[in-house]
This record gives structure tokens, C-alpha cells and sequence, in this order.
């Protein structure tokens, strides 16, 4: 995040594995791709991406943040709520993007729904894209002020999909590489029924398989992750 001189500065981080380079394309995905990295990508007023938790979503902003660079402001709703939503968003409409992660759960907080409100009117004016994630479609955020969700609206609508089998196995496989780790297919596969299929179920198995093998000096081998509870 690159703020603005004028706004809070809050301990916020990106994921250094939330990138494109470990991100695993899909046919039902590639609409959204194209849309967030094609040419031209992110025209305004920009894109709304929402599903159920765990599916990548967060994975999305922060893969098109890392690559816009500080440019780009990265809000994940999560960790800046306690803060006034001035401090974090006044000035943002002059970033390269504005990335907002989470916008449901403005649900509790009116005064950030306001906040989100004059934000998406100050990037619509100056020509800014957007990307915002939900658990929800807009149909689904009846809760929040009638203005936010109207603005909400005009924002291109992706869901993202569940990751099928062979995606998944394709994900760990990667995740494995990037780490050093050779998985075989069968160690892929055997993983890919014991996990709940999220990238952070997947990140959170292999990081355990990583440190593991670098003590006990052994490889991923079925047996071995067995040992450790996989």
C-alpha cells in the first residue's frame, strides 16, 4: 500500500505467495483474468469479485496489488475497521487502483459504508478502477446503505468458482515447487481428498510438509505425511 500523506499508516501486509506466478488458472476463471490483467485490463469503474471464504479471493487483490506495485492501495476491510475510514481512505482515489477486500463486512459499520461510498465516487471521477471483493453477490448485501450498493452495482460481477480436483492437486503441486518440494502426482492426489480445497488449507499443508521435510531431512512421501497428521 502506498498511502497518501494525509491517511493513517496501519501495519498492513500482503501475502508474498499471493501472486500471479502461484496463482493456477481455470477455464471458469479466465474471464476474471483477463479482466484484472488482459488489455485493457481493470477499466473503470473496475470489478467485483465475490464466493463463499476460502476460495482465493483475497489471493486476487493482492495478486494485482503486487503487481501495480505501491502504486496500487490495498484496504483489506478485516484489519482497517477500527481505524476512522477517513484515515484510511481520503486521498486513495489517487491511486493506480484501489483494491478493497472484504466489503461486507462494512455491514456492522455505517460510518465505513459512508466512507466507501464517497471513496467509490472520488475514484469514479478521477478515473480509478476499483476491485472489491464479497461473500456475496450484490443481491446479497441488502444490508448495506442503498448508495454504497448501488455503486456496488456498476462494478463488473465475477464469482469465483470452486477449485475442482485437478486444480487443486495442480495448485499444491505448485505451491510444492515454489518451496523446493517435489510432489508426485499420488502424493498430490492423496492430499487433494484429505484437504478442504482452499488455497489456505493447501498453503497451511504444504508450509507444514516444507518445515517437516527440513528437519526429519525426508521427503513428502505418503507415509511421511501420515506421520504428520496429513
Amino acid at each position: 500500500m502506498d498511502p497518501n500523506p494525509t491517511q493513517l499508516v496501519l501495519p498492513i501486509s500482503t501475502d508474498p505467495d499471493a501472486t500471479w506466478e502461484h496463482w493456477v488458472s481455470r477455464s471458469e476463471t479466465q474471464l476474471l483474468e483477463h479482466a484484472l490483467v488482459g488489455s485493457p485490463a481493470l477499466t473503470p469503474p473496475g470489478v467485483l469479485i465475490w464466493g463463499e471464504e476460502g476460495l482465493g479471493k483475497s489471493h486476487l487483490l493482492q495478486a494485482v496489488c503486487a503487481q501495480l506495485g505501491r502504486g496500487a492501495s490495498y484496504i483489506p476491510l478485516g484489519v482497517v475497521m477500527d481505524a476512522m475510514p477517513s484515515a484510511m481512505l481520503e486521498g486513495i482515489e489517487s491511486s493506480s487502483a484501489v483494491l478493497i477486500d472484504d466489503v461486507h463486512l462494512s455491514i456492522t459499520k455505517p460510518e465505513w459504508q459512508e466512507g466507501l461510498f464517497h471513496c467509490f465516487n472520488r475514484c469514479v471521477a478521477a478515473g480509478t478502477p476499483l476491485v472489491v471483493s464479497s461473500k456475496t453477490a450484490i443481491s446479497g448485501l441488502s444490508d448495506l446503505l442503498p448508495d454504497l450498493t448501488s455503486r456496488l452495482a456498476l462494478l463488473t460481477g465475477f464469482r469465483l468458482p470452486s477449485w475442482e480436483m485437478d486444480a487443486f492437486e495442480s495448485l499444491l503441486i505448485r505451491l510444492a515447487k515454489h518451496r523446493g518440494l517435489i510432489l508426485t502426482e499420488e502424493v498430490a492426489r492423496y492430499l487433494n481428498r484429505r484437504l478442504r480445497h482452499t488455497p489456505v488449507d493447501a498453503l497451511v499443508a504444504i508450509e507444514k510438509i516444507e518445515l517437516s521435510s527440513l528437519i526429519e531431512q525426508r521427503t513428502p512421501t505418503i507415509p511421511f505425511l501420515k506421520t504428520l497428521g496429513l
